[in-house]
């Protein structure tokens, strides 16, 4: 399956790249059987759809943040629940 991007040409300059590093990534390529525009793209893909540790940080504390009624009342309701749930198994017991 092709996963096809919305068309929208980007260009990048990267400048004091070390020469040793364009050839590493220039041979990987080669070994990949792509250019290296093409596997550089990957790997910014690939970047990108991580989240990063500040990110997932970020999250958990807006996560925390919440207020917590609203997991109090939903494990009042679950508590209730396995008490009738547990009320009728016992009343079906011989």
């Amino acid at each position: 399956m092709t996963v096809r991007y919305p068309v929208r040409v980007t260009i990048m300059k990267i400048s004091g790249l070390p020469p040793r590093t364009l050839d590493t990534i220039a041979a990987r390529a080669r070994i990949a059987g792509q250019s290296v525009e093409d596997y550089v793209r990957g790997h910014l893909i690939a970047l990108a759809s991580h989240r990063t540790p500040d990110e997932m940080l970020n999250e958990i504390e807006a996560r925390l943040a919440r207020p917590l009624s609203r997991l109090s009342s939903t494990s009042e309701e679950t508590s209730h629940e396995h008490d009738r749930e547990l009320g009728s198994a016992k009343s079906a017991l011989p």
